[in-house]
């Protein structure tokens, strides 16, 4: 799958001059309101697995990939090749750095490879990011001074509706992701709220 691909995207521009009473003084609360925004909604991001370490011994480890263990396990779960003897020793010959546990291959999703890619490898871009549900609205409110000056008092919220945006790759390397980080989108939520109000004089 390319870098690049967005199975879906839509995106909605629009704008509403909300109709309100043209004479006597309700309209003056009651007129001049109009509500405008941007609204998106996109697939993820696609991204691959990192292996973390140089597993076909070529000098180059940004582009190898793990294995996968179990397909059935959960989709965080990882193992590392431990040694046999000494410090951090498994007799299984793997441990989950996120657990400290020994462990075998058919507990985990994903476990670090070595030796050349094989048919359980990994392919590129096998995993997406969240997608995208985004709202940015525009709320305005206009006052008639005279017939060319006017006030306009607006309100800017992106992201109203304070949607979680997962749209950021989370850490993907089976050897180096820090316990607890590794595929956990929470460390990529770009979701928050942020609003401002602005006043205008137009003449």
């Amino acid at each position: 799958m390319s870098d690049y691909n967005r199975s879906h995207r839509l995106t909605i521009a629009y704008i509403w001059d909300i109709p309100g009473p043209r004479r006597g003084v309700a309209k003056h609360g009651l007129g001049g309101w109009s509500i405008a925004g941007i609204t998106t909604f996109q697939s993820g991001t696609p991204y691959s697995l990192q292996n973390g370490s140089d597993r076909d011994n070529d000098g180059f480890s940004d582009n190898d990939r793990p294995d996968i263990g179990n397909p059935n396990a959960p989709l965080n779960t990882r193992a590392m090749i431990a040694p046999a003897s000494g410090p951090g020793a498994c007799s299984t010959g793997y441990s989950n750095p996120d657990t400290g546990a020994c462990v075998t291959p058919g507990e985990v999703h994903f476990v670090q490879g070595r030796g050349l890619p094989n048919a359980r490898t990994v392919g590129r871009n096998t995993l997406l990011t969240g997608g995208t549900n985004n709202w940015d609205i525009a709320l305005a409110k206009t006052f008639a001074i005279s017939e060319r000056k006017r006030l306009e008092d607006r309100w800017d919220a992106f992201n109203a509706f304070n949607h979680r945006q997962f749209v950021q790759v989370p850490s993907s390397d089976v050897v180096n992701s820090r316990p607890g980080q590794f595929l956990n989108r929470n460390f990529t939520d770009g979701g928050i709220r942020s609003m401002r109000m602005q006043l205008k004089f137009l003449f």
